[in-house]
């Protein structure tokens, strides 16, 4: 029975709050409960109520701005719906709404922190930029199958496909790059164009036996082929532009008609020596109507009228139209001069000059004992004369005839004046 009471006396001190105060009958039983039934040593006090409940309904509730909760009678704290909390400054979230990744500044709202959102936040940020990806905390990329990368855009490759020769756009296949080639990109590709070769690098051309080219597009034509005057579709053959004709096409194709002629260029006729006309098709036959025209065993070539019906191929050492002047040969051998025949050179001489001499003769080649007048000029036959050396000059006898030279001063004597002066 004590131990019924002791817990009854506890249970009404404990809702004393929700109690009235007005009830005497009660208060009386429970202060009468609380002296009989307390252990010795516990005396019934005063009931405890906090400073700040003291405060919060000191006035009414009304007078109290942005106030969210009612004192009642007894002067407790009432929060209005949607608050709670010991002055009910704690608004009530929506239902639902996550208690680490949400939060709330209203009754019924639920507003979501950084890197996470939805209706109760519940779902995650993923990283700016992620492409095929998820996340479990905020700004994370956690990348799809078949993706990879920093924000899960790169596709996922085939496993057998080369990755420095072979890409994709999508995960599992394989696409190969620039110059190559083949289901796992591992065969080298031929330059763009490349008619007639292979490669065995990217982007090569090698060009196959009988073709040459940037491309290999051109053919190796017959060895000995004229460059000018043939070509070739296929290697190892020579075909022949228009006007020429052989197996190198490098003779020229007369006139068609010319009979007796020959061409240098596409479509001529030359004739041969002894025909004429158009097409060479007239023989010339006047060294054969006419004998004898060329002497001294000269060739006789018939030829037309406008160039004088015939021509004379003379033997050597004979000339002419019909070879009849015979040529004078010069002497081909090399002779040296002879002394004696220098020729001898005459000179005027006055007496005085030759001084007292007889005078030699003027024609030598007669013999004459002719005495010239001694107050008329000789005519003196001399040998040639050879200056050994240089004669001398006597200063006396040149004075006052040609100008005397200033004797050259040198730039050490030209010092030496001007610093005397």
């Amino acid at each position: 029975m004590i131990p019924f009471l002791v817990y009854l006396c506890f249970l009404i001190g404990a809702r004393e709050t929700t109690l009235p105060v007005n009830n005497g009958a009660l208060n009386s039983l429970t202060s009468v409960l609380g002296l009989t039934l307390l252990p010795i040593g516990y005396a019934a006090g005063p009931r405890y109520v906090p400073k700040w409940k003291k405060q919060a309904c000191e006035l009414p509730a009304t007078q109290l701005p942005n106030s969210n909760y009612d004192c009642d009678e007894a002067g407790e704290v009432k929060c209005l719906p949607g608050w709670t909390g010991d002055l009910c400054d704690v608004p009530l979230c929506r239902k639902g709404c996550d208690p680490i990744q949400g939060y709330c500044r209203r009754p019924g709202e639920c507003r979501c922190k950084l890197g996470f959102y939805g209706d109760t936040c519940g779902k995650c940020v993923a990283l700016p930029g992620c492409q095929h990806g998820r996340c479990n905390v905020s700004f994370e990329c956690v990348c799809d199958p078949g993706w990879k990368g920093l924000f899960c855009n790169e596709p996922a490759c085939a496993s057998y496909c080369n990755p420095s020769q072979g890409y994709c756009d999508r995960p599992g296949e394989c696409k190969c790059r620039l110059g190559w080639q083949g289901p796992e990109c591992k065969q080298c590709a031929v330059l763009p164009g490349c008619v007639h070769g292979s490669c065995k690098g990217p982007l090569e051309c090698r060009c196959d036996p009988g073709w040459t080219g940037f491309l290999c597009q051109t053919p190796v034509c017959a060895q000995g082929c004229s460059r000018e005057h043939g070509s070739c579709r296929r290697p190892g053959t020579c075909r022949c532009r228009m006007g020429w004709t052989g197996p190198n096409c490098t003779e020229c194709f007369p006139y068609p008609g010319c009979v007796h002629g020959t061409c240098k260029r596409p479509w001529e006729c030359r004739c041969q020596p002894g025909w004429t006309g158009d097409l060479c098709e007239e023989k010339l036959t006047y060294c054969d109507q006419h004998d004898d025209l060329c002497k001294n065993n000269g060739t006789c070539i018939s030829m037309t009228k406008e160039d004088g019906n015939y021509r004379c191929i003379c033997p050597f050492g004979f000339s002419g139209r019909q070879c009849q002047f015979e040529m004078q040969m010069p002497d081909m051998e090399l002779k040296p001069p002879k002394p004696d025949t220098l020729p001898e050179v005459g000179i005027l001489v006055d007496d005085e000059e030759l001084g007292g001499k007889p005078q030699a003769e003027i024609n030598p080649d007669k013999e004459k004992d002719e005495t010239l007048d001694n107050n008329e000029p000789s005519v003196v036959l001399i040998k040639p004369i050879v200056i050994t050396t240089a004669p001398e000059i006597d200063p006396a006898a040149t004075a006052g005839k040609w100008p005397t030279e200033r004797p050259t001063e040198s730039p050490s004597s030209e010092r030496d004046a001007e610093n005397e002066t």
